[in-house]
Order: structure tokens, then C-alpha cells, then sequence
């Protein structure tokens, strides 16, 4: 097949979940198909970032988006916030929209036979130049969130104006989201709940599956798994995405206390690229917490840890941080938000718990339960080793595109 793959940024550096799974399943498609990859890009990390896209697309192609300073950046998201407010777009699709993105993807149609146009996530499709849309040729939206839910999840926790602000966005993210993916030949998501959340909540009728999670296996098998002197709980994501923040203050504020009444040498390790100044604020104001940033490998911290936490409260999609802990070993308690879209079993592969209480009570079990926490572990390493590796992820996603571009159909 000819694919042309389109996405708002560079996959590398790899430290999002969502680039991750791209590259995983890009890596196998690139070993059968062409791939051509038009993406942006906004600074100088993102355009050294494309200097590795050889290793998943045959071709790249890329429109520079330039992005102010930090300083400059808040104010430019302030300005942008304010002036949405007169929009019908949702300001997280419009502020990735381009012409001149726009105009380059235009070209490759011009001057390529693709058989499948593949949208990576949900923002590329505001800078598709629908007018190019060729029969027989097959455009597809490849969902790796609800993204409308994302939204509805936070303005559920912000009060007063903020709160406001929220749900207007989450208004109009689901509105926008209902109209775009009708618009596509198809639309994929990675999970069996998010097909059938996008079913009743939008009334989709061209959903063609989902595509499942994967992980690479032997890379975290790796360095010999030995735990810390001091019961350590770990935290992974990027600490640049709302609901991981959310997440990480949620444990520190309300179930890190119990923990730590119980243990009190016990540490609680957050690690993830870009920790915003209340995140690091949390190693001077809560008791045995630390605050890596952006690591080199994560592998060291995971297998060194006796629990993975998920305590998230928002969000969507698959949980790509569960399935890396798994494979390191490492037994995780998470929020039913955390493991959604995952078909894994509570009390059999990992301990689900919602409220703060509950929560601690599962990670103080694993802490003094050794054998229960090396059985959890062991059957959630049997389970993802049986069913979830890139390849085969990646032949499901091949069948897919594959079926929607047969000449039967």
C-alpha cells in the first residue's frame, strides 16, 4: 500500500504515549509499505526530531510552524484562549491549523497515487484539503482518544469560570468531533470501548475497529529486575499533559499521606518529561516524593520499583504506561479512568481502586504482600506476552487499511 500518514509534530523525541504507539506500529507497517509522513513542525527540538524519520516512512515532508518563547507561549495560549471564544472550533483543533500545512499535503496528492490517506489523531483533520479527496482512495481517522470525553472529564473538575471555559470547549469538541469523523471513509480507535463510545456518542456508522495496544517486550526486560531498599511507588508520563498533572497532585494531596502512615520511608518517584512548577514544587512540600523530568530511559525506575500508580481522573484511549510496567514486572494499581480500553482483569493482572481510600489500600497490599504483588505481575507479563506485541497490533491495523482499500469494496 501507499500511505500517506499525516501528523501534527515529528514522532521523537519518545516520550509521549501516543508517539510511541505511532512509531511502534509505523516500524511494521515501513517493513511492507510505503509511507509517506507530512507532519509540522514548531521548534528546534521537533525539527530535530525529523531527522529520524527515516527509521518509520519512506519519505517525510514537513511545514514549519514556528512557536514562540515560554514566556511568550502563555501569553500567545492566553490570546488564542480569549479569542476561541468567538469561534465554533474548539481551540485544541484550532490552534494546529495551517495553510501552509494544508497547502504541502495538497501537493503529495497532486503528485502521488496514495491508496490511503491516514489521519493521526483527530487535530490533523482541521488542515486536510478535502477538496483532494480522490474515489478508491481511502481516507482514515485513526483515534487514539475520544477526544470530546477528555474534555467533558476536566470540566467536571474545575469549578466556577474555568470550569465554564471547559465545558464550552467540550460543547464544541464533541460537536466538532461527531462532524469530522463522519467525514472520513473510516475511523479507527484503540480499544473495543472507545468503538463503542464514538458509536452512541456521535452515531458513527463507518467505525472499522480498533487497533490494540502493543509493547516491545524485551525491551523491558531489561536491566535485572531489582527493587529499591525503601518501598518505592512510581509514577510514568509526561508531566506536560493535563491529566498526568492532575493525576500526580490528585496522589499527592490525597492518597500519598496514607501511604506513607503506613510506610514511612517509603518513596514516590514521578517520572516524565516537562514537570510544570507545581509538580516540582511537590519535592519541597510532600513527604519522600521526587520529581525526575525527562530521563533517558525509564527502564532503571520501573524495574526498580514495587508499584506502578495510575491515578488518573481524566482522560482517554489506552494506557500505553500500564502494559511498560507489566512488561518490567512491576504490579500497578490504577483508576478504572486509568485502565479504560484495557482488557485486563482487577484482582488477576492489576488492582483497580477509584477513591483515595480504596486506592492506598491496594498500593499498602502490594507493599506488604510480596507474593501477591510477584503473582499480579506474573500473570499480567503472561497476558501482554500472549496478545500484545507491535507486530501483532500492527497486523491488525494492516488488515484494516488493507480491507478498505480491496477493489471489492
Amino acid at each position: 500500500m501507499r500511505i500517506l500518514w499525516v501528523k501534527t509534530s515529528p514522532l521523537h523525541p519518545l516520550t509521549r504515549g501516543g508517539d510511541l504507539r505511532t512509531f511502534q506500529l509505523l516500524r511494521e507497517l515501513h517493513k511492507r509499505h510505503e509511507i509517506t509522513f507530512a507532519g509540522m513542525t514548531a521548534d528546534d527540538g521537533q525539527c530535530e526530531g525529523t531527522r529520524q524519520a527515516d527509521t518509520y516512512s519512506t519519505r517525510s515532508f514537513w511545514t514549519h510552524e514556528p512557536k514562540c518563547t515560554l514566556k511568550a507561549g502563555r501569553l500567545r495560549f492566553a490570546a488564542g484562549a480569549a479569542a476561541n471564544l468567538f469561534s465554533n472550533a474548539p481551540y485544541a483543533v484550532q490552534r494546529f491549523t495551517s495553510k501552509r500545512w494544508r497547502d504541502q499535503i495538497s501537493r503529495l496528492l497532486d503528485e502521488h497515487p496514495f491508496d490511503v490517506l491516514l489521519c493521526d489523531f483527530l487535530f490533523p483533520a482541521a488542515s486536510l484539503p478535502w477538496n483532494k479527496k480522490r474515489p478508491g482512495q481511502a481516507w482514515v481517522l485513526f483515534q487514539h482518544n475520544v477526544e470530546c470525553m477528555i474534555w467533558k472529564r476536566r470540566a467536571a473538575e474545575r469549578p466556577g469560570i474555568p470550569g465554564m471555559y471547559l465545558k464550552s470547549q467540550w460543547q464544541r469538541m464533541e460537536q466538532y468531533e461527531r462532524n469530522t469523523c463522519r467525514r472520513f471513509d473510516a475511523v479507527l480507535t484503540v480499544s473495543e470501548e472507545d468503538t463503542q463510545t464514538s458509536r452512541n456518542l456521535h452515531g458513527l456508522e463507518n467505525l472499522a475497529g480498533h487497533v490494540p495496544t502493543g509493547v516491545d517486550l524485551d525491551f523491558f526486560s531489561e536491566p535485572p529486575r531489582q527493587t529499591a531498599p525503601a518501598p518505592t511507588v512510581v509514577f510514568l508520563g509526561s508531566m506536560d499533559w493535563h491529566a498526568n498533572v492532575d493525576a500526580v497532585l490528585h496522589f499527592a494531596a490525597e492518597i500519598w499521606p496514607l501511604v506513607v502512615s503506613r510506610f514511612p520511608n517509603a518513596r514516590f518517584v514521578v517520572v516524565g518529561r516537562d514537570p510544570p512548577p507545581e509538580i516540582r514544587a511537590l519535592e519541597g512540600t510532600a513527604r519522600n516524593m521526587e520529581v525526575t523530568g525527562t530521563v533517558r530511559d525509564v527502564r532503571p525506575f520501573l524495574r526498580s520499583a514495587h508499584v506502578m500508580v495510575v491515578p488518573l481522573r481524566i482522560g482517554g484511549g489506552t494506557r500505553l504506561k500500564i502494559f511498560e510496567a507489566m512488561a518490567a514486572e512491576v504490579p500497578v494499581v490504577s483508576t478504572s479512568v486509568g485502565a479504560e480500553g484495557l482488557t485486563l482483569e482487577h484482582d488477576r493482572h492489576f488492582l483497580k481502586a477509584d477513591t483515595p481510600t480504596e486506592f492506598a489500600e491496594a498500593v499498602i497490599g502490594i507493599l506488604t504482600s510480596p507474593d501477591m504483588a510477584a503473582q499480579l505481575a506474573k500473570n499480567a507479563r503472561i497476558e501482554i506476552a500472549e496478545k500484545n506485541s507491535w507486530r501483532q497490533a500492527a497486523a491488525v491495523l494492516e488488515n484494516h487499511l488493507q480491507q478498505l482499500t480491496s477493489p471489492c469494496l
